[in-house]
């Protein structure tokens, strides 16, 4: 019989056209990846691939399995995901995927109470701004700072996190803070690379901002707080935490700006595993107000 995981390993590379990323979607090692492949195509006895400089490519015979392994994946994690609801035990592992600020900034100050109350319980946490796909099981539960919109997740809007527009007096003792949301054009603003957050929240408040607006852009979100704490110059983000940051201060507060949502969200299936149902009350009530617990820094 074919083995499951080299079906899925197939997938992975197909996905993603390099042994190296298919290792690393799949944690595993890229020489691992490439003996599947071998094991695939000997068991089938077809080249699958087309190995080049620049990555694998699909064969024909390789395109035509795409859909159904990708199909044989899904009725995988299916029969794996209903299992995981029924089970009864409240012992054993449950997997979360949060964002990096959620994930480094404030899981480690919650954490510690659920396990101590749940010491049966092993968390996994995955750390990736990337939406967790709760239907392959990336995750049990999934904190995202938008609406789950799939009608097989149960859902719960747990809070709003409320941003604002800050800098540190460092940089201010160098420039004169902004009057108005059109004088940041005049300043060092921080924003994102290829994300579009920032500039979406300007286009909602009236004055359309570019890429080219930023002298200072990245897409990681911690990068960004550090910029805005270390006196880079002027960034958005949330008043939770930059109320906590020493030296920092909040400019232009009349701005309406919209805040973020932030969800809980799990698959329909695993909804009554005791583990998922125990983590979902909890961060349900801790995340009220998740920046009550972060270290004043």
């Amino acid at each position: 019989m074919i083995s499951l995981d080299h079906i899925r390993t197939f997938a992975a590379v197909a996905r993603y056209g390099s042994l190296s990323a298919a290792a690393r979607s799949l944690g595993l090692t890229q020489p691992t990846v490439g003996r599947h492949i071998d094991l695939l195509e000997s068991e089938l006895k077809a080249i699958l691939f087309a190995r080049r400089r620049e990555g694998m490519t699909l064969t024909d015979k390789g395109a035509a399995l795409v859909d159904e392994a990708e199909e044989m994946l899904t009725a995988a994690a299916g029969f794996t995901r209903r299992a995981y609801g029924l089970d009864e035990d409240n012992s054993g592992s449950l997997r979360l995927s949060v964002n990096e600020v959620i994930g480094v900034l404030v899981f480690p100050h919650i954490l510690p109470e659920f396990m101590e109350r749940h010491s049966e319980i092993q968390v996994e946490l995955v750390v990736t701004n990337a939406p967790a796909n709760l239907h392959r099981r990336d995750a049990d539960i999934a904190i995202r700072m938008f609406r789950p919109q799939q009608n097989d997740l149960i859902a719960r809007k747990v809070c709003e996190l409320p941003l604002g527009i800050y800098a540190h007096q460092r940089y201010l003792n160098r420039h004169a803070p902004p009057e108005t949301l059109g004088d940041l054009r005049n300043h060092q603003m921080i924003g994102y690379d290829r994300e579009t957050g920032i500039i979406d929240a300007t286009i909602a408040l009236g004055s359309a901002f570019t890429v080219e607006d930023f002298a200072f852009r990245t897409d990681n979100l911690l990068a960004q707080f550090e910029a805005i704490r270390s006196g880079v110059g002027i960034g958005l983000t949330h008043q939770g935490l930059a109320e906590k940051w020493k030296g920092v201060k909040r400019l232009l507060p009349e701005l309406a700006i919209p805040p973020l949502e932030l969800w809980l969200a799990c698959h329909r299936d695993v909804r009554h595993n005791p583990r998922v149902r125990l983590m979902m009350e909890y961060l349900a009530e801790t995340l009220k107000d998740p920046y009550s617990r972060v270290y004043s820094v």
